[in-house]
């Protein structure tokens, strides 16, 4: 089975203790994926403040107002860590990896008015920049301009591709495939809300599974919402779950970080 550390991640590893691994994107240090501690075993309460205050120290520094973690794949959160977790405003969310054969692909509508392209030339680059910029606006224009450099570095990479979908000379979708071996990950995969139930989904999946020669597909979605449900009835294929925690914090957080006086769990 396939599992999340197989996924496609744009980070480094900054450190590594016997119960998590610290990543770090120094090029992207507002992308809350490319900036986050994984912890490899289910950790104490004592061990997750320990790592919780090294994480937020290392923010600090970093000029970093948040905090995003994963616990083990394929295991909550122990009850005393989610409890704390609640009670200190973070949120928690469960994510799931799927998968599917490309032969089995399920789809009842498609859209022949819908025509879906490799992003490669400049205008069609500026057409694929300019519709995820609109659609980051939603989280601030300062993160909508910070998206743009990620999607400018994604469009040199030669591990992905991104792509677009037309509709009456608008683009109404886009999603990233990453290019690994042996198979490939749909990233980044947006519908225009106003464009939504109209087969523009399904046509960049057919667009997508047309290019995989024999692959397996894979894709990382939220559980429990509208897109996961949809890839179920498309005849994916459930490999496994994590859970994550966030947070966001302000300065006044940042420069008041609580810290726990055991030593029976270093992290050094």
């Amino acid at each position: 089975m396939i599992s999340f550390s197989e996924t496609y991640h744009e980070y480094d590893l900054v450190e590594e203790t016997e119960f998590y691994q610290h990543f770090y994107n120094p090029k992207m240090p507002s992308i809350y994926s490319c900036n986050v501690l994984k912890f490899k075993r289910n950790p104490t309460l004592e061990e997750y403040i320990v790592a919780e205050n090294k994480l937020m120290e290392f923010q600090q520094i970093m000029n970093q107002d948040y905090i995003f973690l994963y616990t083990v794949e394929n295991e909550p959160f122990s009850k005393e860590v989610e409890h704390y977790l609640l009670s200190k405003n973070y949120s928690i969310a469960s994510e799931e990896l799927l998968s599917i054969d490309p032969k089995d692909f399920f789809f009842k509508h498609s859209n022949e008015e819908v025509t879906v392209v490799l992003v490669q030339s400049n205008s069609q680059l500026k057409d694929y920049l300019n519709f995820m910029y609109q659609l980051n606006l939603k989280n601030g224009i300062s993160f909508a301009h910070k998206k743009q450099v990620f999607y400018l570095n994604r469009f040199h990479s030669t591990k992905i591709q991104q792509i677009s979908a037309y509709l009456n000379g608008k683009v109404v979708g886009t999603a990233n495939i990453i290019l690994s071996v042996p198979f490939i990950e749909i990233d980044h995969f947006e519908v225009a809300l106003t464009s939504q139930n109209k087969g523009i989904g399904t046509e960049i999946q057919k667009f997508i599974m047309s290019l995989t020669k024999d692959k397996k597909v894979i894709l990382v979605v939220d559980k429990g919402t509208d897109a996961n449900n949809m890839y179920y009835r498309q005849h994916y294929q459930f490999s496994g779950y994590q859970m994550s925690a966030f947070k966001k914090f302000t300065p006044s957080l940042l420069l008041n970080i609580p810290h726990t006086h055991s030593s029976s769990n270093s992290t050094s």
